[in-house]
């Protein structure tokens, strides 16, 4: 299974967590969206010592995989992509950025 690897702040405990990978997965082929669920832990050495992950955070992605992609693949992808210059985060508690994990690295476990 592939994940993403980047050191990020958890925006709920203030946490450096740095292994993040797919939990949950929904394509809307017809309404051309993608939900990702992604598990954050502190690491990929606590993740395979068995320890939970710290945190979970849902994700909306505008658009869908191909059909002869990968679904979980094509989302990770899409979460490492660069933030857009003229992108504006929220500033609402509980708000989490869709480019958290721009610049990660996607690795196989």
């Amino acid at each position: 299974m592939k994940y993403i690897e980047k050191k990020v702040e958890d925006p709920r405990t203030g946490a450096e967590i740095g292994l993040h990978i797919v939990s949950g997965l929904q394509v809307d082929y017809i309404n051309n969206s993608t939900f990702v669920t992604i598990s954050s832990f502190v690491s990929k050495d606590k993740k395979q010592g068995g320890k939970d992950s710290l945190s979970v955070n849902t994700f909306t992605i505008p658009g869908s995989p191909d059909w002869d992609a990968i679904p979980y693949e094509w989302a990770l992808s899409e979460l490492v992509k660069a933030q857009p210059e003229d992108f504006v985060p929220e500033t609402y508690i509980g708000y989490v950025n869709p480019y958290m994990f721009a610049g990660g690295k996607i690795k196989d476990q």
